[in-house]
């Protein structure tokens, strides 16, 4: 009777253990990033909307933004491009692979999932009432590609405001080091992200600190450059990626960054048709 009376405890135990509801893992940034799926919350159209919402001055929250139809009807699908198209515009243009992430390819890279926007907020200069005329030009100080040891191991690619980039990583190799405070936290989401800085000084105000930027946020060459990358960024994931703003991957979490600043979106993704429709037209 003892032994019948511990079985039925025993059972009633196991029981009780097993039916207890699952406690899902919390959500990381912003845009609710899940470790375990190494996804951010929604919809690939609800993800867009949320990781490209507009960046406020300091960093003090973001706001919504319309995310361009063109880039809604490509993100997460097969990209068509060839890579026989896409060095064909390299070459015309003088661009080298190595320069745009490495050697092309297609669908070398099939983890990566999320394209991220950085601005560099540094080199800063004298706070004045307008920045200088002549940032965009390649023999601005700030538009070095060299110098940078501090973020070459945490991202792919830096460009710079006259729109020269360099690779840092090979948009296949997996990073030394975290470029977000949402890595730091999970290690293992550093294989979904691909990582790409962009030059922009900012002024110090008096008493603060320099989150001052330029309008526009990004050159129109160093825009240009952004959108060729992404493009052979997608060309190496086999599909267009999701592309995202540093603030809001990291909104919430502590010591948060502000950039990119003053990005235009509608702008960048013009620029993302237009090369499409070159390369596309102009088959090799």
């Amino acid at each position: 009777m003892a032994e019948t009376c511990q079985m039925a405890w025993a059972i009633a135990l196991a029981v009780a253990l097993f039916s207890q509801p699952t406690v899902a893992a919390p959500t990381i940034g912003g845009c609710s990033f899940d470790p375990a799926t190494r996804n951010f919350a929604g919809t690939v159209e609800q993800q867009s909307i949320c990781l490209l919402r507009k960046v406020k001055p300091k960093g003090s929250g973001a706001t919504a933004q319309s995310v361009p139809t063109w880039l809604l009807q490509r993100i997460d699908h097969p990209i068509t491009l060839t890579v026989a198209q896409v060095q064909a515009y390299l070459d015309r243009n003088r661009i080298s692979s190595a320069d745009v992430g490495g050697a092309l390819a297609m669908g070398d890279t099939p983890v990566r999932r999320y394209f991220v926007i950085h601005d560099t907020s540094w080199p800063e200069l004298p706070d004045a009432p307008s920045f200088p005329t002549d940032i965009d030009l390649p023999d601005h100080p700030s538009n070095r590609l060299t110098g940078w040891d501090g973020i070459s191991n945490k991202v792919n690619l830096i460009i710079s405001r006259d729109g020269r980039s360099r690779t840092f990583q090979d948009w296949s190799t997996a990073r030394p080091s975290s470029a977000t405070k949402l890595e730091v936290r999970t290690n293992a989401s550093r294989e979904a992200f691909v990582h790409v800085e962009n030059i922009q000084v900012r002024m110090k105000p008096p008493g603060s600190w320099a989150w001052r930027a330029p309008e526009p946020g990004l050159g129109s060459a160093q825009e240009q450059r952004l959108a060729l990358a992404y493009v052979v960024a997608s060309l190496r994931a086999g599909r267009w990626l999701i592309p995202a703003y540093h603030f809001n991957i990291d909104q919430g979490l502590p010591d948060g960054h502000d950039d990119p600043q003053n990005a235009d979106l509608a702008s960048w993704v013009a620029r993302l048709q237009s090369i499409e429709k070159e390369i596309g037209e102009r088959a090799p």
